[in-house]
C-alpha cells in the first residue's frame, strides 16, 4: 500500500526586502531576499506536496506567490486584519517577521479547510487592477495640489497639465486592458447602472473576475461590504464593515452613490434607509451595497440594467 504523504505547511511574511518562512511541521525558519531567482532555488528544494500561506503586503509577495504557483503548490493569501485578530486570540504578543512567519504556517495548518486557494495570477488583469489604484492617487494628490496651492501666486498650470495628461493615459490604458482581457461587455453593463461611471465599471469588473463568487453575498463579502454581528444574550453590538476588500473598491462604490441618486427609485431606497433611522452615511454605504449586488447580477445574468428590474 502506498504511503500517505502529508503537505508541507509554510507560513511566509513577505517585505520589500526579505521573506521569512516558517515551516510548520520542523518549526525550521529561514531567511531569503525577496528575489525571484533565490525564491525559484529553495522552493525547488522542497520534496513533496507544499501549501503556503501569505500575507499580502503591497506587491511584495508576488513574487513567491507566482514561483510557488509555477510549481504547482498551493497558495492562500491570509489579510492582514484577519491576521492580526488571529494574533489576539491567541494572546501572542510579540509581532516580529518570524513570528508571524511562524503564526501564518499556524492558521494554514488549524484552518486551511475553511481558506479558498488563490488563483493563479492574470498579469493585464493585475495591471488593470494597479491602474485604477494609480489613477485615484493622482486624482487624491491633484485635489490636494487645488487646495494648497489655491491662493499661491506661482503658476501650477504647466504641474496640472502633467496631472491631465497622465489622468489622461491612465484613462486610455484602462480601456485598452478591458478589451484585451475580454470584458468589455462587462464593462457596458456594469456602466449601465445608473451612477457607475467608466472607473467604477473598471473596478467592478476586475473585483469580479479575481474570483468565483457563489452569490451576490459572496462577492459583497469580497469587497469588504458585508456587515460584522456582535451579539450575546441582550447585549446587541453595534454593527460594523468587514473591510476586508479593496478599499478603493469601496470608496469608489461609495462616491457613485451621489450620481446614482438621479434614478428615482436609487433616490427612494436611500430614504427608505434614512427613515429606517440610519446615519447618511450608513444609508450610503447600504446603497454602495446594492449597486455591487446589481453589477453582480447583471454580469451573471449578461443583462444590461434596462433589461433588469429594480428590487428595492
Amino acid at each position: 500500500m502506498a504511503k500517505l504523504v502529508s503537505k508541507i505547511t509554510l507560513g511566509a511574511d513577505v517585505s520589500k526586502v526579505k521573506l521569512d518562512i516558517c515551516n510548520w511541521e520542523t518549526q525550521e525558519l529561514v531567511s531569503l531576499s525577496n528575489e525571484s531567482a533565490e525564491i525559484r532555488s529553495w522552493l525547488k528544494g522542497l520534496h513533496g506536496p507544499v501549501r503556503i500561506a501569505i500575507e499580502s503586503t503591497s506587491d511584495y509577495h508576488l513574487a513567491l506567490v507566482d514561483e510557488a504557483q509555477a510549481l504547482g503548490y498551493e497558495v492562500y493569501l491570509v489579510n492582514g486584519y484577519q491576521l492580526s485578530h488571529y494574533r489576539e486570540s491567541l494572546n501572542v504578543r510579540n509581532k516580529t517577521d518570524p513570528k508571524d512567519a511562524w503564526l501564518l504556517a499556524r492558521y494554514l495548518a488549524h484552518e486551511g479547510s475553511e481558506l479558498r486557494l488563490h488563483p493563479p495570477r492574470c498579469r493585464k488583469a493585475q495591471e488593470l487592477w494597479n491602474l485604477v489604484k494609480r489613477r485615484a492617487k493622482v486624482v487624491e494628490i491633484r485635489k490636494e495640489m487645488q487646495q494648497s496651492m489655491a491662493n499661491v501666486s506661482v503658476s501650477t498650470k504647466a504641474f496640472f497639465t502633467c496631472l491631465k495628461q497622465l489622468l489622461q493615459y491612465f484613462d486610455k490604458r484602462i480601456k485598452a486592458l478591458i478589451q484585451e482581457l475580454g470584458w468589455w461587455d462587462d464593462y457596458q453593463r456594469c456602466q449601465s447602472i445608473p451612477g457607475i461611471g467608466p472607473l467604477n465599471a473598471a473596478a467592478l469588473i476586475t473585483a469580479y473576475h479575481r474570483g468565483a463568487f457563489a452569490s451576490a453575498n459572496a462577492f459583497v463579502a469580497f469587497i469588504g461590504f458585508d456587515v460584522r454581528l456582535r451579539e450575546s444574550g441582550k447585549y446587541k453590538g453595534k454593527r460594523k464593515l468587514t473591510k476586508r476588500g479593496e478599499a478603493e473598491l469601496r470608496r469608489l462604490l461609495y462616491c457613485a452613490t451621489k450620481p446614482a441618486q438621479s434614478y428615482a427609485p436609487f433616490d427612494q431606497y436611500l430614504k427608505k434607509q434614512l427613515d429606517k433611522g440610519l446615519s447618511k452615511i450608513a444609508a450610503k454605504v447600504c446603497l454602495a451595497r446594492k449597486l455591487a449586488r446589481i453589477a453582480f447580477s447583471l454580469i451573471e445574468k449578461q443583462q444590461s440594467f434596462k433589461k433588469m428590474e429594480f428590487a428595492s
